[in-house]
């Protein structure tokens, strides 16, 4: 299931969100996440004069 990149396109157009597409690609294609990567937010830093 969700084997190509169209057929997650197809389900983003319905209006379901990124993270329950990742999450129904892990659980349908049998895959053990080990650990979760640690993300971080971006930080804008601005050169102040």
């Amino acid at each position: 299931m969700l084997e190509t990149s169209l057929e997650r396109v197809k389900l983003l157009k319905d209006g379901i969100s990124e993270k329950k597409i990742e999450d129904l690609y892990i659980y349908y294609n049998n895959i053990k996440i080990l650990r979760r990567p640690v993300f971080s937010k971006n930080i804008e830093i601005c050169e102040c004069e």
